[in-house]
């Protein structure tokens, strides 16, 4: 029987995962997987706690989520995938709400460290070297899906916005003033267009034609765009 929901309301936090017990297993609920999926001699149960069972948890999420989709993703298939049980799920996530946000907030980059190289355009492709590992790796397929799944006011939409887009912009314009206080550009060079330009980009290309994104395509953002706009308020 599935332990009962928690009564608080589903949590969409902007950055971190949710705290887990660090002497929590999954041998407690190994009933509880799928029979589709039994243990064989050639694949033996093993005891995971912690952050080893959580990891296996958010690449479950991420692979489902990849082939059913968040519609047809529930606890029972992340729990099989997972090769646990659903109470493993549940002692930590009320709902798939929860375990997916937190899956995503797992593998995305933080973006809490903005480069700082001493060169405005390394900092700017070290940026774009980020975003480009996160677009193109699994995570990046199941945000794209997700994104055009759901609605774009759906509570998993705004904080996928919230921990990937609003960062980035921070994390652009601290570099871009960085460059400022160095002298490689001018101070009215910061702008929201110039700061939004680049990253908008390569999500705009990341919709049209999914992913991967070659380093070229980035280069070529970066090069023919970004720093001909940055380099124009030089003149």
């Amino acid at each position: 029987m599935r332990p009962p929901r928690s009564s608080r309301s589903s949590r969409f936090p902007a950055g971190g995962t949710l705290a887990v017990a660090a002497d929590t297993d999954d041998d407690a609920a190994a009933e509880n997987v799928t029979a589709a999926e039994p243990a064989t001699a050639a694949e033996p149960a093993s005891r995971r706690r912690g952050r080893t069972l959580e990891q296996a948890i958010f690449d479950a999420v991420l692979e489902q989520m990849n082939t059913v989709g968040f519609s047809g993703l529930t606890m029972e298939g992340v729990a099989a995938c997972a090769r646990t049980g659903k109470a493993a799920l549940y002692r930590r996530w009320p709902c798939k709400d929860d375990l997916v946000v937190d899956a995503l907030n797992h593998v995305l980059p933080s973006f809490d460290s903005p480069p700082d190289t001493g060169n405005v355009r390394d900092d700017i492709a070290e940026v774009f070297r980020r975003m480009l590992a996160t677009i193109n790796s699994n995570a990046g397929s199941a945000i794209l899906g997700l994104m055009g799944e759901l609605d774009r006011d759906h509570p998993f939409i705004r904080a996928v916005q919230e921990r990937v887009l609003g960062p980035r912009k921070v994390m652009m314009g601290e570099i871009l003033e960085r460059a400022v206080t160095r002298g490689e550009i001018e101070a009215d060079a910061v702008t929201p267009l110039v700061v939004e330009a680049g990253p908008a980009l390569i999500i705009h290309r990341l919709f049209c034609e999914g992913p991967p994104i070659s380093d070229d395509y980035a280069d070529a953002v970066l090069d023919q765009v970004v720093m001909r706009l940055l380099q124009s308020k030089q003149r």
